[in-house]
């Protein structure tokens, strides 16, 4: 379980127990009351009526939408949306705010040109948006001579390599079925780190081994693993 999924559990026991400790307040003074406060409207009135004995309950309800808020926003719908398919419940979850990872690359069309040409991936690069004179306008899309494609391709990767492969560009695949491509920032014992571009520069995201379905690496068609290789200077 990755951060934003624990926080989204938290948030919404958080905000179970503050509902819950509001229609307990409401049935100790009566029927009517507790009817009322189950129902998260009219509930309100109860809050306002009977604040100092209702405060805890709603407060902790407020903390616990905040908390959900901002575990969807980190990415927490994706899997509540595959939880809710599983069950039978296709649905998507509309988030109001753009975040980075919905926006689309620019130019992708041309970056994955570039990349054919060169057999690289291009590096990603944070740059100042205020900076005015380092934009440069694109060349025409004819302008650019396509040569014959080298032999590079998506390659399987093991878990084990990744280490080795800091730099490179992955292309992973999450238990969902989301497809997304960026370059490995940092391996970890239980997760990976990808940097992915986005528009205004790039962002690095957290991925759980266990959210994922396949790993590949771009490389030289027919390449063996780099684990099979000697460790870089510096290690063991």
């Amino acid at each position: 379980m990755n951060l934003v999924n624990g926080a989204l559990l938290v948030g919404l026991g958080l905000f179970l127990a503050g509902y819950v400790l509001v229609a307990r307040q409401g049935f100790w003074r009566g029927w009517l009351w507790g009817l009322v406060t189950l129902v998260p409207g009219p509930s309100l009135a109860f809050v306002l009526l009977y604040w100092r004995v209702a405060r805890l309950g709603f407060v902790l309800g407020i903390m616990g939408l905040v908390v959900v808020a901002g575990a969807l926003y980190g990415g927490a719908d994706r899997t509540l949306e595959r939880l809710m398919g599983r069950a039978g419940m296709e649905t998507e979850i509309a988030i109001p705010v753009p975040r980075p990872q919905d926006l689309d690359v620019p130019n992708e069309a041309q970056v994955r040109r570039l990349e054919e040409q060169t057999g690289e991936p291009l590096e990603m690069l944070d740059f100042d948006p205020y900076a005015l004179e380092r934009v440069q306008p694109l060349p025409p899309e004819d302008s650019l001579e396509l040569r014959p494609p080298q032999q590079w391709a998506f390659r399987p990767a093991e878990i084990a390599e990744l280490p080795r492969l800091e730099g490179e560009r992955l292309r992973v695949t999450l238990e969902g079925g989301e497809v997304l491509e960026g370059v490995l920032d940092r391996a970890d014992v239980d997760s990976l780190h990808l940097r992915r571009a986005y528009r205004g520069g790039s962002a690095t995201f957290e991925y759980a081994y266990g959210d994922i379905r396949s790993i590949e690496v771009w490389a030289v068609r027919g390449g063996a693993p780099r684990s099979a290789g000697p460790a870089p200077e510096g290690e063991g």
